[in-house]
């Protein structure tokens, strides 16, 4: 049992001690959450078991990264603006001296327009590096205001076959990475399932003209405007 030999194996190195106020009670040693500790102690576990708790770490972190990009609340930490592709401008730059016990220190506030549309040309080039079946562009079943959505779909598995064949195999539960005109990269990604669901896989000559109009609208229009019709802070001046 797995659960058991890693539990024997952490008491056989100190990481897991008997209880001092309720003997026979295991309970985790005080420094359990000290990284360093944690690594030098289990170099006394047998490899064949430090190689099975690492696969077990390595498979949960997996596991919880892949359900938060699903929900949408996967965080990168430090973003650095502008490596997906976005356009960065600094539009203006605020500068503070302050005085403090030992001097004075500058801080600085730096405003920035990031535009992450992405225009057909781009889009185009990405389409023309896919591979699986189910990539590509869709276009939603939902009609608002007159227009649909089009997006485009990548699965990073597919994307990693380096043969140039097209891969027939599409699970319901493999994700996808979507792009959209007016934002560019998302970073919530949609399984096969979810994806199948709202949109409809379409040709390229299919979506060039939703592409577009979504794509060149966005520079002067909000979203509650294209897809409604009327902004309600336009309305109000705000």
């Amino acid at each position: 049992d797995f659960f058991k030999d890693i539990a024997d194996a952490l008491v056989g190195v100190g990481l897991i001690t008997n209880s001092d106020s309720m003997p026979g009670i295991l309970m985790l040693d005080k420094d359990h959450n000290n990284m360093s500790k944690f690594l030098n102690r289990i170099l006394g576990m047998p490899v064949e078991l430090q190689n099975r708790l690492f696969k077990y770490f390595t498979d949960t972190l997996q596991a919880i990264i892949t359900q938060a990009k699903k929900s949408g609340r996967f965080d990168l930490g430090i973003l650095d603006l502008g490596t997906a592709g976005e356009n960065v401008k600094r539009v203006k730059l605020y500068t503070f001296l302050r005085k403090h016990a030992t001097g004075s220190a500058t801080t600085e506030l730096h405003i920035v327009h990031v535009e992450r549309g992405m225009g057909w040309e781009e889009a185009m080039e990405r389409w023309a590096e896919l591979v699986g079946a189910r990539e590509g562009f869709y276009l939603s079943h939902q009609i608002r205001n007159g227009k649909q959505t089009a997006i485009l779909a990548i699965c990073p598995e597919a994307s990693n076959n380096k043969t140039g064949k097209k891969t027939e195999t599409a699970k319901k539960d493999q994700l996808y990475t979507i792009y959209r005109p007016n934002t560019g990269l998302q970073l919530r990604q949609e399984t096969l399932g979810e994806l199948e669901k709202k949109y409809k896989k379409v040709e390229c000559a299919d979506a060039e003209k939703h592409w577009k109009q979504q794509y060149e609208s966005s520079e002067t229009t909000c979203s509650h405007a294209y897809w409604r019709g009327n902004c309600k802070n336009v309305t109000l001046g705000l």
